[in-house]
């Protein structure tokens, strides 16, 4: 195992603001805190619906604080008896949180949620334990993207070439993704039995349905539906009610809506992902260089309005590099971002280093754009904001929308693929 990989994982980590957690759960938990009616098991079934409290709370149980009570805490039920609901409502108050829409902005963190709901509908009488497995069993994949942008996206681009993932994971990291999740888990202390969940040796039916459980929410946020009942049909694990699976996953694809499924969206996701093959053959020598096929394509696939590359400067300012579409020298010669910080959705991708995307910029607060976007972009309906960053954010990419066109998960996934591309020229 490469110790060099975990290293700079954990240095990552420390330097970030952590995976964030689902602000109606959020909500939800500090409720249930205040009223007396509820009790553990209340809790324990709204927090094990979240990546980043389930987490939270299964390593703050495990450590060395708790460490002479707890005997391996495994599930949120025995972590929450541990701890009490203190240092739960300290826990809950320091993770950050984001919205539904912004969720749907980071694919990694919707997938693994998706994952662990799929296994919550498919083991109904071990529903906690099913869905800490399937939050946990992708651990190295989510945190090495989150942290890891350029290792990931070398892995990627691997993959685009043929080469078989796991080989791809230890050709670029020195070792496989579930390996890194199985090592940061041992790092936090979790119990064996989660770690076993991780490197596939433990519970046979909890690592099949969370086995199961992140490659069919893989699936889906990829608009693969007819792999994802082939790989249902193909399930043979016992006691797995293959029927609840089905109908859930009817009951999501109805609500999200024939937009969401139609054939150009998935045609657009195959041109992004092939312009990401393409640009990834090329050593190129300039960032302009880079973003000028980049941005054109990703315009006319998506039908963006404008395409721009911010860039940090030696006054801390961020400034436009590169910019594409309507209105562009104008608005690259006036449109800054102060090195003060401000309460912009920009500001905060730059601080938290996440991903943002909003999905009607008219119910924004003026003070949440930065100094003279309304007037140099009074018609944009909709944006994303991608960081750009190592151990600090030095770089956006920014897209937005005049339009009613709107950026699919899958689409926005494989944008975040191509705005790795640019790493190379950012400083560390």
């Amino acid at each position: 195992m490469s110790e060099q990989t975990i290293d700079k994982l954990f240095t990552a980590m420390r330097s970030a603001k952590g995976v964030p957690a689902l602000e109606s759960t959020v909500t939800s938990v500090l409720a249930q805190l205040t009223d007396t009616g509820k009790n553990a098991n209340d809790l324990a079934s709204s927090i094990v619906e979240d990546f980043a409290l389930t987490q939270k709370i299964l390593k703050l149980a495990n450590s060395s604080m708790y460490a002479p009570f707890s005997k391996g805490a495994s599930s949120v039920t025995s972590a929450l008896d541990i701890v009490g609901a203190d240092a739960l409502l300290h826990l809950v108050l320091s993770t950050a949180s984001v919205s539904a829409n912004e969720l749907e902005a980071d694919a990694g963190l919707a997938r693994t949620l998706m994952a662990s709901e799929l296994a919550r509908s498919a083991c109904a009488d071990r529903t906690e334990e099913a869905s800490i497995a399937a939050l946990m069993y992708d651990l190295g994949n989510l945190l090495t993207t989150k942290y890891l942008p350029q290792e990931a996206a070398a892995i990627d681009h691997k993959v685009a070439q043929k080469t078989a993932p796991a080989k791809a994971e230890f050709d670029v990291l020195g070792m496989t993704l579930q390996q890194v999740g199985a090592e940061v888990a041992k790092q936090w202390k979790l119990p064996a039995s989660i770690v076993s969940i991780i490197d596939g040796t433990g519970d046979p039916t909890l690592v099949g349905v969370a086995k199961f459980s992140c490659e069919a929410s893989s699936l889906l946020q990829a608009g693969k539906e007819d792999d994802f009942a082939r790989l249902l049909e193909a399930l043979d694990v016992p006691y797995i009610d293959k029927s609840k699976i089905s109908g859930l996953v009817t009951r999501k694809l109805a609500k999200a809506g024939p937009a969401q499924k139609a054939a150009p969206a998935i045609a657009a996701e195959l041109a992004l992902a092939e312009l990401f093959k393409t640009l990834s053959r090329t050593q190129w020598k300039t960032v302009e260089e880079l973003a000028a096929p980049m941005f054109t394509e990703i315009g006319h696939t998506l039908k963006t309005a404008r395409c721009l590359l911010f860039m940090l400067t030696r006054t801390g300012d961020f400034a436009i590099r590169y910019a594409s579409g309507d209105n562009v020298a104008t608005v690259k010669s006036k449109l800054r971002l102060s090195a003060q910080y401000q309460p912009t959705t920009f500001h905060a991708v730059i601080m938290n280093n996440v991903d943002v995307s909003i999905a009607d910029v008219s119910k924004l607060k003026p003070s949440a754009l930065p100094e003279g976007f309304s007037g140099l972009l009074p018609n944009v309906n909709k944006f994303i904001v991608l960081p750009i960053a190592s151990s600090r954010v030095t770089g956006l990419v920014y897209c937005d929308w005049e339009s009613d066109d709107a950026i699919s998960q899958t689409e926005l996934a494989e944008v975040k693929k191509l705005r790795n591309l640019f790493l190379p020229f950012f400083p560390v």
